[in-house]
């Protein structure tokens, strides 16, 4: 019987991730999409140099979606910074001072305290191996703060095969998942099965578990000008098979389909920038991703 029941799929194993931003500036997540999500990220919070959080944008949106995920069984984080144009000056003053870092970690526990929310998403783009030592004692009280309440603690790292030096391995034993951002490669190709595959050895070949591991998929596709919403591109005439569109580089159905296989395979899940530019009906990725997991899984309890 135990050999029958380790050859089941999805037996043993902790629930695949399905982990999916929501931008604070556009877009709701709906119910269809919930029963179709393990978690929702919402983008973004800034942190001020000194440790404190500049003004929430729509907050009633953010309790809305709060309201709607946990009916559902979605947990709900809020995620830290973003691109930002490239300024992640407020995280490097952080972290460069414990009593900033103090200040930080008591904001974003009361923050998420006051919304109800399930944890944090650290997204500092990006650490230098300079600011290694401050991203891992910023990540580190923040465990030990969340963890303490039962709740979530991940971050946002960069794909491709450059941005190791500024994680130390010790910060892999204090997130519950990195979410990994395998897109924005030279475009048009700028989010290929090789180059996820490739990112996936990478953060493991640093120690990174599977078991901590999702993998970044792109709703959007890329070129040497331009970056374009998936929706956008298959109302204009791209074909939701595809990965390439007048010079805009994209992953249709069938790339999202081989790398949502991929994860499950090598990971723990897939996230998704960014929820708003999926297209509807047969040419959902959501629901692509959806459909691949039901087939290679079974219900088993959250994770952590």
């Amino acid at each position: 019987m135990l050999l029958a029941l380790l050859l089941v799929p999805g037996v043993g194993r902790a629930q695949f991730r399905v982990v999916g931003y929501l931008p604070a500036w556009r877009g709701e997540v709906n119910t269809a999409q919930l029963a179709q999500l393990t978690h929702v990220n919402y983008a973004f919070v800034q942190p001020t140099p000194t440790g404190g959080l500049e003004p929430l944008k729509n907050p009633d949106k953010l309790r809305r979606l709060v309201a709607a995920a946990h009916a559902s069984g979605v947990k709900v984080l809020i995620s830290v910074g973003g691109w930002h144009d490239g300024d992640h000056s407020a995280f490097d003053a952080i972290g460069a001072d414990a009593s900033r870092i103090n200040t930080f970690t008591t904001n974003l526990v009361n923050l998420a305290k006051e919304y109800s929310l399930d944890g944090i998403d650290i997204d500092w783009e990006h650490p230098d191996a300079k600011a290694a030592p401050s991203f891992a004692a910023l990540m580190r009280q923040l465990a030990t703060r969340l963890h303490g309440q039962g709740k979530l603690l991940t971050a946002a790292v960069a794909g491709g095969t450059w941005a190791g030096p500024g994680i130390q391995p010790g910060v892999f034993a204090d997130v519950d998942f990195l979410n990994i951002m395998a897109y924005d490669d030279s475009p048009p190709a700028h989010s290929t099965y090789a180059g996820a595959a490739q990112t996936l050895a990478y953060w493991q070949g640093l120690g990174l578990p599977a078991s901590k591991t999702v993998l970044g998929l792109p709703f959007y596709g890329r070129s040497t000008s331009s970056e374009e919403p998936y929706a956008a591109l298959v109302a204009r005439g791209a074909n939701s098979s595809a990965d390439l569109f007048e010079g805009v580089g994209y992953n249709g159905l069938t790339t999202t389909r081989l790398k949502t296989n991929l994860a499950l395979d090598q990971a723990s899940g897939v996230m998704i920038w960014e929820l708003t530019q999926d297209a509807p009906g047969a040419n959902s990725l959501l629901r692509a991703i959806a459909e691949v997991v039901r087939q290679r899984t079974r219900a088993a309890p959250a994770p952590r």
